[in-house]
């Protein structure tokens, strides 16, 4: 049973967006997030997590994203875009980390924002 999650995750992604809130605008932020929530739940089957976190000082937002492989993140990268404008009025891309082995089609994807690539040398993790 240990071995074949081990092999599981072989192929799992996880990404950690960093953005800036942008003119106090949470409430606004919360409710374009949860339409985009809604719509990854029923289109994204490759998606095991998406939970966004903010600062206490209320300036900071981490998303964190974890993916069953790196196509998983390829196909959220084309389905988040129509919700893309109305999230960029509450918000501004700070920076991205990708974790795990991630495919050469993804590493040339995020390669223009410079996105660090952590390359996994051991997993253990219970989440399903």
């Amino acid at each position: 049973m240990l071995s074949s999650c081990l092999l599981e995750m072989e192929d799992r992604i996880i990404l950690i967006a960093t953005l800036r809130l942008l003119d106090n605008r949470l409430s606004e932020l919360k409710a374009a997030v949860q339409e985009l929530q809604k719509h990854c739940v029923k289109t994204e089957q490759g998606m095991l997590q998406y939970d966004w976190y903010l600062s206490e000082n209320s300036d900071t937002i981490k998303v964190f994203e974890t993916y069953v492989n790196s196509e998983a993140v390829l196909f959220h990268f084309d389905n988040y875009k129509p919700f893309a404008p109305a999230l960029n009025e509450y918000r501004t891309f700070v920076s991205l980390e990708v974790f795990g082995n991630a495919s050469e089609a993804l590493r040339q994807r995020v390669q223009k924002i410079n996105a660090p690539h952590f390359k996994a040398i051991s997993n253990f993790n219970t989440l399903k």
